[in-house]
């Protein structure tokens, strides 16, 4: 039986047989807006807090001070986690210009001096288009998930969908991933909604729905229209 990791994603769980499979990559796609970044936080937070499980959040989007601020909205105190070594946050704005190397150096390096579990990249998009060296960027995104993978950290990239556009990305992100997961914003009637679709999970059967989202004062919840699979 393989070892499952819990998501700490409030209504995911039972959606994908118990959790993430150890070890995987899972691509998470969303346009502006969507949650991304609450969810991928509730999955590093609650990972220490609730799994005593240690993570990394290497984030290129927002600085560290604005990502550990808007997040106490919700209840997550990355720094008090942080202080107590639980966690890591790992700002990669001073990094961009450095190389791919520095920046897969440092993450994995932070990973092994902790001995996390778990790992954020958000968002893989702004990582891929930071390096400055001349890659073909398939080539870079299975280097990538190998490198990943013999870390065995369970790890989640974010990447945004442009408005307009059903490409992922920079277009060859998901077909790297172990899994591929969808926020969507969508209107209805007068309001901004969200969804949730579990796009591609290897070795896991799971929803091939659309879920609701919510996002509360405790964080983003996924409301399962129904649990069985189609």
């Amino acid at each position: 039986m393989f070892e499952r990791i819990k998501s700490g994603i409030p209504g995911l769980d039972e959606l994908i047989e118990g959790g993430f499979l150890k070890g995987d990559i899972i691509l998470l796609a969303g346009g502006t807006g969507a949650g991304k970044t609450i969810f991928s936080t509730q999955f590093i937070y609650n990972g220490a807090v609730q799994y005593g499980e240690k993570g990394v959040y290497a984030t290129f989007e927002e600085d560290k001070e604005t990502l550990a601020r808007n997040m106490l909205r919700f209840g997550f105190d990355l720094k008090n986690l942080e202080d107590e070594g639980s966690i890591k946050i790992l700002d990669l704005e001073s990094l961009k210009g450095k190389g791919v190397s520095a920046n897969m150096n440092y993450i994995l390096s932070e990973v092994n001096r902790i001995g996390a579990k778990r790992l954020v990249i958000d968002s893989i998009t702004a990582f891929l288009v930071a390096c400055k060296e001349k890659f073909e960027y398939r080539a870079l995104m299975h280097l990538f998930y190998k490198i990943l993978k013999k870390s065995q950290c369970t790890t989640i990239m974010t990447c945004s969908i442009p408005l307009g556009s059903n490409k992922l990305g920079i277009g060859i992100e998901e077909f790297v991933a172990d899994s591929v997961m969808i926020l969507e914003n969508v209107i209805v009637g007068a309001d901004l909604k969200t969804r949730f679709l579990i796009r591609k999970m290897r070795g896991t059967r799971h929803s091939r729905k659309y879920h609701n989202v919510i996002i509360t004062d405790k964080g983003l919840e996924i409301i399962p229209i129904s649990i069985g699979t189609e």
